[in-house]
């Protein structure tokens, strides 16, 4: 009984202590906000909630695309996932005080689908408000799908990007779990290839070639979905603007990647620059110049369950141990647009 009453009081004093740090957290974010509104320019304020003039929105996607994929890990921020990017892609097209989108793309691609909808969101975008994509360390795959939907693509030139193509990813355990661990799958289906992808039996010559043409398909939508964004632009903006044919589109995706220096030569991107580049193409696709503000700023409970993930993280890299399971694995059998 004594012990039991010990290891309960261990759990209280555990509860206490983490409802403290949450509090703590809460009032230091107040703190820390108060002092920045009252040190920043207006244009570092939340658009979406206190910025009512004119302005360029900024949106900024980081991260694998998926609808509910969230790179920090599961307490991260929000702020910066697909799924916010979509909400805040359809509030910016409604708000007519927003004049242009910034989007800021870190990213290795993810799903088809979410890719796929974020980019006929900014294709609809861009035929009432100009759109300008500015690429950070990664925009490759599905992060070059959606910059490909731009009217404007600015890269640094060490930008890894390209990575043009379509993976599906399946593993073969039938030895481990049948030889080793003496465990034998038995499926009742309805069809013949209903478990296709099976990592419980070899993936048989049938199968391949049935997902080979699922693949080759999604691969002609990521070329055709380009070819609709940046090969027929028919803009007559002033902004820097490079071109690019169809048949290097071809040639050149086949998977691999390209640097920020590359991908503007050949045409994948229109010019070389950082956040400050891109935020100044509005002023020649405008003609007037609107201050830049931050559409995706995170809450202030968002900060402080991002704050409180760094307990799951790797104290080295600052990525949290999930992070390290690659994508393709966590998604197993699914189509993806996404460089690993």
């Amino acid at each position: 009984m004594s012990n039991q009453k010990s290891a309960l009081t261990i759990i209280i004093i555990c509860i206490l202590c983490l409802l403290v740090g949450i509090l703590t957290n809460i009032t230091m974010s107040i703190k820390k906000d108060e002092a920045n509104s009252n040190a920043r320019p207006p244009k570092s304020k939340s658009a979406v909630f206190s910025y009512s003039a004119n302005k360029i929105a900024m949106i900024t996607l980081s991260g694998a695309i998926d609808s509910d994929y969230e790179q920090s890990g599961y307490f991260g921020n929000k702020a910066y996932s697909a799924e916010s990017v979509r909400r805040l892609l359809k509030k910016a097209y409604s708000d007519d005080s927003v004049k242009g989108v910034l989007l800021r793309i870190n990213s290795p691609g993810g799903t088809v689908g979410m890719s796929q909808e974020i980019y006929s969101l900014i294709m609809k975008m861009r035929k009432k408000k100009p759109v300008v994509v500015s690429m950070g360390d990664v925009a490759a795959s599905g992060g070059y799908y959606i910059s490909s939907a731009a009217d404007r693509i600015y890269a640094y030139p060490g930008t890894i990007t390209g990575s043009i193509g379509v993976i599906f990813s399946s593993y073969d355990a039938n030895e481990l779990f049948t030889k080793k661990l003496g465990i034998k799958a038995s499926p009742i289906k309805s069809g013949k290839y209903k478990d296709i992808g099976s990592m419980y039996r070899p993936m048989t010559k049938e199968e391949r070639e049935l997902l080979q043409r699922t693949i080759n398909i999604s691969y002609e939508q990521f070329l055709s979905d380009i070819t609709k964004g940046r090969i027929y632009r028919q803009d007559k903006y002033k902004a820097p603007k490079r071109y690019l044919s169809s048949r290097d589109l071809r040639k050149y995706a086949d998977g691999r990647i390209f640097t920020g220096e590359e991908a503007r030569d050949l045409g994948f991107v229109d010019a070389l620059g950082g956040l400050e580049d891109a935020h100044g193409a509005f002023k020649q696709i405008l003609g007037k110049e609107y201050p830049l503000i931050n559409y995706s700023k995170p809450s202030n409970f968002s900060s402080i369950f991002s704050s409180m993930s760094e307990a799951f993280m790797d104290k080295k890299t600052g990525v949290s141990y999930e992070q390290y399971l690659p994508f393709g694995v966590s998604h197993r059998n699914q189509i993806l647009y996404m460089w690993e």
